[in-house]
């Protein structure tokens, strides 16, 4: 009889359950090896020549093994021209039975896969076998002034273990955020996750981004200031946004531009919808309002010559179809006598 190994239960890492289900059997060797790598890192990049080196693959096998994620719709795809290959739930090659007429439709996007925490078991297990979590939940402590328990000893693990975070970008997260005094279990963990995706690897990643947070963050005050934003502080979503269109160059002045603009549009306050004036002027090459409002003039009278233009067309040739009617009618009425 077999059974798992206690003694194995350290770092952990999710895989979805779809994976077993529905895709192991037609999996091969090499689909797993490259499955297992990508899981075990979320969030580092998938790189073809880093897989290949690591499992002692050929590009062209690593490649395969891609695509058949892919194809699974475990794994996405964007091209260099930013389109998302997505495989829909139905039309996916997998061993489950096909959805009966009366199902659902299949939903077009993937849910992003809830990770488990780690247990009692699993983090007496680290703390045994390493130090450097031992000396992390120590320092942590001491940077939160608290003593925690399970939930915070378990989200500091996830952070090390799952999403890779180094030790001291972990706890220079947690003085950032305790400083903030946004140190809350939940805020450790959505913050963390979204270091994780931004790949704050080191110490000097950690400080530049807490440096384009606080510049974010002013730059959030300006704009709530300027136009009567109530929240004390921007989302994490907002501080995206905010950090990306301070990196085009914007100024708070072309930020409060935006957001009048997209308040004229839609009657709402939307960050997104900002996001996507403040990049057509960056592709257009608008740095400043000047140029935007001469932008604006510009193509208001292209539409009036364009308009124009198509009034005198349209007149022309309705007189040309009138004129014709005449005379036609004219000649039917000359051959009936």
């Amino acid at each position: 009889m077999y059974k798992p190994n206690p003694d194995c239960y350290g770092a952990m890492f999710a895989i979805p359950a779809s994976v077993a289900d529905q895709v192991l059997a037609d999996a091969s060797g090499d689909d797993l090896k490259i499955l297992l790598c990508i899981f075990r890192n979320p969030g580092s990049p998938i790189s073809v020549d880093s897989l290949s080196a690591a499992l002692g693959l050929s590009a062209d096998k690593t490649l395969a093994s891609l695509d058949f994620w892919v194809s699974r719709g475990v794994l996405l795809f964007t091209d260099e021209q930013g389109n998302t290959k997505f495989v829909p739930r139905a039309q996916r090659t997998v061993r489950s039975p096909a959805p009966t007429p009366a199902a659902k439709p299949a939903v077009q996007s993937l849910p992003t896969p809830e990770i488990p925490k780690p247990t009692m078991e699993q983090i007496a297990a680290r703390l045994s076998e390493d130090e450097t979590v031992k000396s992390l939940f120590n320092e942590a402590q001491r940077i939160l002034g608290r003593t925690f328990g399970l939930d915070v000893q378990s989200t500091l693990l996830t952070l090390y273990d799952t999403y890779g975070l180094q030790k001291e970008v972990i706890l220079t997260l947690l003085q950032h955020l305790t400083e903030k005094g946004r140190s809350s279990t939940a805020n450790i963990l959505k913050v963390g996750k979204s270091w994780a995706q931004h790949e704050i690897e080191t110490l000097d990643d950690a400080n530049e981004y807490i440096k384009n947070d606080a510049a974010a963050t002013q730059l959030f005050h300006s704009l709530a200031a300027a136009v009567g934003i109530a929240n004390p502080r921007p989302t994490p979503k907002q501080t995206d946004y905010l950090m990306s269109w301070m990196g085009m160059g914007f100024s708070a002045d072309m930020v409060i531009k935006a957001y009048e603009e997209m308040a004229d549009r839609t009657g709402k306050v939307s960050f997104s919808y900002m996001d996507k004036i403040l990049k057509n002027w960056y592709a257009n090459g608008l740095k400043t309002s000047e140029a935007v409002d001469e932008s604006y003039k510009a193509a208001a009278a292209a539409r009036r010559n364009a308009g124009d233009r198509g009034t005198s067309y349209d007149l022309e040739e309705a007189l040309q179809k009138a004129t014709f009617s005449a005379k036609k009618l004219a000649k039917n009425s000359k051959t009936e006598q």
